[in-house]
């Protein structure tokens, strides 16, 4: 009996590791072997602001595809409207947002299908191109920064001796984000038109500088 445990074991390990993906990754898979996929491209853009004025590209936005998962959704859904709740959370709803595809996209090189994250960058045209994707549903996630720089002030030397150094704000980044949900399908090819008018969600992610303070005498373990 003691020697089926490691292999119970295994078999546990490898069990939990594919539960945290809630997509079936096998009809990706097969259709990417069969040959069922279709290129999806697209641009990012600011629109333009006079008639006769020219498309500003957001260049180097970067965009990522990934099977489509309900609970990256949701988690998407949950940080855009707890956003609403306090300036806290509108602070940290981008970077978390971008947190939760990450964890995502580890999950899915976990689970043996690295090739099922695509990515992208906007080029200087505005235009971007994922490659061909196999057929079915996607998730696609856009995001472009603009660098902000805060007004930097001297640290007062005072209160720095007095209290704990606290990371000081040095400037943010003015985040858009787009979310796309992509049926992807022979039978329609995909192309997607992303603008700053389209926009899925507009937040901030902040730039801290961390201030050295009074040495303690301590020596750092």
């Amino acid at each position: 009996m003691r020697s089926i445990w490691p292999v119970l074991a295994l078999v546990l390990i490898a069990g939990s590791a594919t539960a945290a993906i809630d997509v079936d990754l096998t009809r990706y898979t097969e259709a990417e072997r069969a040959g069922a996929a279709v290129a999806v491209t697209g641009r990012v853009f600011a629109e333009r602001r006079k008639v006769d004025g020219p498309d500003l590209p957001l260049e180097g936005a970067s965009v990522v595809a990934v099977p489509r998962s309900e609970a990256l959704l949701r988690r998407f859904e949950y940080l855009r409207e707890s956003a609403r709740d306090s300036a806290t959370a509108y602070r940290d709803a981008a970077m978390l947002m971008q947190r939760a595809r990450e964890a995502y996209e580890r999950e899915l090189w976990e689970a043996g299908a690295p090739q099922l994250v695509r990515n992208a960058v906007v080029d200087s045209t505005g235009h971007f191109d994922l490659g061909s994707l196999p057929e079915g549903p996607w998730m696609i996630v856009a995001v472009w920064d603009r660098v902000v720089n805060a007004k930097v002030t001297k640290p007062d030397t005072k209160k720095r001796d007095l209290y704990l150094p606290t990371p000081r704000l040095t400037g943010y980044r003015a985040r858009l984000v787009w979310l796309r949900e992509v049926a992807v399908s022979r039978a329609d090819p995909a192309s997607l038109e992303l603008t700053d008018r389209n926009v899925w969600f507009s937040g901030v992610v902040e730039e801290r500088l961390q201030d050295a303070g009074r040495p303690t005498g301590r020596r750092p373990r």
